[in-house]
């Protein structure tokens, strides 16, 4: 296995990681014209930052600026950051210290950077030369399949467009590809315009090419569309492109995708107002097609939440072999893979078991950095069989948050997924194995048993959902009464991830909050204890005992009254991702 190493040093513990606000730039002199100390004729944008593209974690300079409430002062302009002999001031072209934000900056022939300690390798800068060595690696997109000589390449680009005031924002645009041949699409590179805003761009591939093109940018959600749902390639902050393993290829032209949607991932936190983007990305590929064509899978949980001020919430999504057994016609082999959480994202794995022994780590990122995300990609390809289970593991820092943080496409939310190509294409027949929280979708689609719980059959017309019904209105409906509590204490599916899952549905019609209204009267109070789930290394095919909870109202007028609820567990299972 060889793991491309993109990202810098990262402490699990510090918690001075942040997001770059590119205006910040304007509130010191010659922000915009900081010179990179080993890149020549190359600007580090992220002056405050140990990344110069910014974002992450803050150099010295950094730590002064915020300290000093992000303002030019006389005393941050005295200081000397980062110990290399010359004051903040001298090195941003103020070394009288009278620069007031708002003014032009002063013109000086000797900038150089107040948070790297210069010349940077030198035996005074020790202190700083894990994560400046990593910032003052090429950025060189190195591929060898686009030094074939049948190689072409396309350009996908936006036209300049007004960034969004808001905070997050996902925004689309579909493209034609060529259609002349059949091709392999081998490699892609990004076109970052503004650095600022740019966060990721994910290719989809559409399933129809007839619809009405959406050829204009457009806001759109974290799946392009449906008929554009299919992930064909991920640039994320930090990577210099992606290129593909020399087995595979993505299957484009008159035989594979013939229409894609770029979506770019905005983020503006500060909400400016004059923002503008024309990012891109180029596409590389060839008619001399490699042996496989590859596919991007996508596992792990979701609508999970994280408690603040907690040093390690760890939560696992789980792709059981039920799910496997279902999804994959034959066996897939794993080229590459990465991580993706955000900001409190502090680190993640991906394992694999068969028959209740773990065979490897597919991915295990000790420290995770949403800005410089690792690439593993594997010169033997790792084998997943039907039956396998597949788990993800995400583990959170949440000491500087105030607040409970949402599972969501914010990078102020989080999200714990991973990506793994893989070939042949055609052996996965569903793209994602996603869950609510810890419960596979997939195993509540199947009717398998999760927490003790057969989920479905109470978000589902079924005799279970009509009878628990009638038995509320019987036990529960004013108050937490003995009957109640024990009705409710009997019942597996109202703990833990089973009864978060059963909220969400059930919150979503008049019928379902009223259902919700009566079970939520005795909590506090339950007793029964969630059980380890079942699907970890095993069938995952275990299914429930038939509920023995009675009840004799009338069913056909309950049978009405929760199609309010099917239609909602139907929309929500089509939009889940």
């Amino acid at each position: 296995m060889v793991t491309y190493n993109l990202k810098c040093l990262l402490a699990i513990l510090c918690v001075t990681c942040i997001r770059g606000y590119g205006n910040y730039r304007d509130k010191i002199p010659n922000g915009n014209r900081v010179p990179h100390p080993c890149k020549s004729n190359s600007i580090w944008d992220g002056v405050g930052h140990q990344k110069s593209a910014g974002s992450g974690y803050r150099n010295p300079f950094g730590d002064d600026f915020a300290s000093a409430e992000r303002t030019w002062t006389k005393e941050l302009c005295a200081k000397d950051s980062d110990g290399d002999g010359k004051t903040n001031g001298y090195e941003l072209g103020d070394p009288n210290c009278s620069w007031v934000a708002g003014q032009p900056s002063p013109e000086s022939a000797t900038l150089s950077h107040p948070g790297v300690c210069e010349p940077w390798n030198d035996p005074k800068c020790q202190h700083q030369l894990s994560w400046v060595s990593e910032a003052c690696k090429s950025d060189e997109f190195i591929c060898n399949a686009l030094n074939e000589i049948d190689v072409k390449n396309m350009t996908m680009k936006f036209p300049s467009t007004p960034v969004p005031v808001q905070e997050t924002t996902y925004i689309c645009m579909e493209f034609e590809l060529d259609n002349t041949g059949d091709y392999h699409m081998v490699a892609t590179q990004p076109i970052v315009d503004n650095v600022n805003v740019m966060h990721h761009a994910v290719i989809f591939g559409c399933s129809s090419d007839t619809h009405d093109i959406r050829s204009t940018p457009h806001e759109c959600g974290m799946v392009a569309s449906r008929e554009c749902g299919q992930i064909l390639s991920i640039w994320t902050l930090g990577s210099s492109g992606e290129c593909l393993h020399d087995k595979v290829g993505i299957r484009i032209g008159t035989n594979g995708i013939k229409r894609v949607a770029l979506q770019f991932h905005w983020n503006n936190p500060t909400l400016k107002t004059d923002y503008t983007d024309s990012s891109g990305i180029i596409v590389h590929y060839t008619s001399n097609r490699r042996e496989n064509d590859a596919g991007v899978w996508t596992i792990g949980p979701e609508r999970f939440v994280v408690p603040p001020r907690t040093l390690n919430t760890e939560l696992t999504g789980y792709c059981p072999s039920s799910c496997t057994s279902s999804m994959l016609s034959d066996k897939i082999y794993i080229v590459s893979a990465f991580n993706h959480m955000h900001y409190i994202g502090a680190k993640q794995k991906i394992e694999l078991f068969r028959d209740g022994k773990r065979i490897i780590d597919i991915t295990n990122d000790e420290k995770y950095n949403y800005d410089s995300p690792l690439v593993h990609e594997f010169s033997t390809p790792i084998e997943v069989r039907p039956g396998d289970v597949l788990t993800t593991t995400c583990g959170f820092n949440s000491m500087n948050r105030d607040a409970v943080t949402n599972w969501g496409d914010a990078t102020s939310d989080e999200m714990c997924y991973g990506f793994m190509t893989y070939y042949p294409k055609e052996n996965v027949r569903q793209l994602f194995c996603t869950g609510f929280r810890s419960i596979p979708y997939c195993a509540i689609e199947d009717g398998n048993v999760f927490e003790g719980c057969e989920v479905s059959k109470y978000t589902r017309q079924t005799p279970e959902t009509n009878n628990f019904y009638v038995d509320l209105n019987n036990t529960c409906f004013n108050s937490c009464t003995t009957e109640c509590l024990r009705l409710l204490d009997n019942n597996p599916c109202l703990k833990g991830d089973p009864r978060a899952y059963m909220d969400v549905v059930y919150g979503s019609s008049d019928i379902g909050r009223e259902m919700k209204r009566m079970f939520s009267q005795c909590d506090g109070k339950l007793t029964l204890k969630p059980t380890t789930p079942s699907t970890v290394g095993g069938n995952g095919n275990a299914r429930p005992t038939p509920s023995t909870v009675g009840g004799n109202g009338n069913a056909k007028q309950i049978i009405s009254s929760i199609k309010m609820i099917l239609s909602f567990a139907l929309v929500a299972s089509l939009l889940r991702f």
